[in-house]
């Protein structure tokens, strides 16, 4: 029960999976430091360094204070190719859904293992996100699962073109066909802040790492309210 409570304060992975599995082939050809810290995936952009740091939190792979544990180093010291009973052993334990209750992905559907995610707190496109990253490891895990689960689609804003123009009284034909310049997404102001957040440097002291580190989780928790 402790477990469980632990899991649902920490956010599902929701990085692309082949970040992760780049990530653990990276820490495989440097070696495992002794600490997980942002410096360890320095070269990635600050999101997607945000996003590793929560997965291996998540799943279970680093202390709280960035130590990594026993699976985390059998993953690094196991070629990728090998590693599909580790990552099966990960989703059994880390993804308590599985378990209580248990959710069967022989005959699950994408209904189901949405609201499963969503019992954890998290929403909006963050759910197709975390649904991708499962359903990829599930793949590589080399676990069967039922053709009814699949990653949900982002949420839309806006009814489609043509329905609009449907309901101010025109037929199909006569709805504009003539498709809209595409438009980058509106980007929020967390968003906006995270794009400028300076690059984490390993030469800091480390007064100035923590600091750094503390305002860079505390930005991107925003993110993700944001989100849901």
């Amino acid at each position: 029960m402790a477990a469980q409570k632990e899991q649902k304060k920490l956010t599902p992975p929701y990085v692309p999976y082949r970040s992760f599995a780049n990530s653990l082939n990276k820490l495989s050809e440097r070696g495992l430091p002794g600490r997980i810290d942002p410096s360890v995936f320095s070269g990635q952009s600050g999101s997607t360094i945000a996003a590793l740091l929560a997965a291996y939190k998540y799943l279970g792979l680093m202390s709280e204070s960035g130590a990594p544990n026993d699976m985390l180093k059998k993953l690094v010291d196991t070629d990728e190719k090998d590693r599909g009973p580790l990552i099966k052993e990960l989703l059994r334990t880390r993804y308590t859904f599985l378990q209580h209750p248990h959710i069967d992905l022989n005959d699950a559907t994408t209904q189901q293992i949405e609201s499963a995610f969503r019992e954890q707190g998290i929403g909006g496109s963050t759910i197709t996100k975390a649904v991708s990253f499962f359903l990829a490891a599930v793949a590589a895990a080399g676990v069967a699962v039922s053709k009814h689960i699949k990653a949900p689609p982002p949420k839309r804003n806006g009814a489609p073109r043509a329905k609009r123009a449907k309901s101010r009284g025109l037929s199909d034909v006569e709805a504009p066909v003539t498709p809209a310049a595409p438009q980058r997404p509106a980007q929020s102001a967390a968003e906006l802040l995270l794009a400028k957040f300076p690059d984490f440097d390993p030469s800091w002291p480390e007064d100035i790492k923590t600091k750094w580190f503390e305002s860079f989780s505390s930005l991107r928790g925003a993110m993700l309210k944001e989100e849901s």
